[in-house]
């Protein structure tokens, strides 16, 4: 158990280091284009790893259902929707919000089609405290902002891109 918690933690980490890289990399070259390359260079490290490790098996079946696909195209819309939120928002305020947002998702797909339970009531106080966490970091964001306005140090290469005629 001790060994998931802690990869769990460690994708944690990898999530957000990833989500901030690519808040700069969209701030120079726009969300959608940082996505493609953020896909584009996964694409190409996990063919190394598949031709290091999977070479023989990567056939995935013949019964897979269509929406089984769509993991790649969210992973798409993610990726460039962070791209452009990051450096407008901040990686932490961001990464609460998202992280709001999942949790609420995570509770309702699974609690679709089952009873309510005394663990469903759990799961709501704890999806509940996560929101009350994202309203408190987003309150002490605020105060900060007001203090510190220069906080994004990248310039917005992109904005000043789309003003050329």
């Amino acid at each position: 158990m001790l060994l998931f918690v802690s990869l769990a933690l460690l994708n944690g980490v990898l999530i957000g280091t990833s989500r901030a890289i690519n808040g700069h990399l969209g701030k120079k070259v726009g969300p959608v284009r940082t996505s493609l390359w953020n896909h584009a260079v996964g694409f190409i490290f996990l063919s190394l790893l598949i031709g290091l490790f999977y070479r023989n098996d990567l056939a995935v079946g013949t019964g897979m259902p269509v929406n089984a696909w769509l993991g790649g195209v969210l992973g798409v819309i993610f990726v460039a929707l962070n791209s452009h939120i990051i450096p407008r928002l901040g990686a932490s305020k961001t990464t609460s919000l998202v992280v709001a947002a999942q949790m609420l998702a995570s509770v309702a797909i699974d609690s679709f089609g089952k009873p309510v339970s005394s663990a469903t009531v759990v799961i709501l106080a704890g999806a509940a405290l996560i929101i009350v966490g994202v309203w408190l970091s987003a309150s002490s964001t605020k105060k900060n902002v007001r203090r510190e306005p220069a906080q994004d140090a990248v310039p917005d290469h992109e904005e000043a891109r789309r003003a050329v005629p």
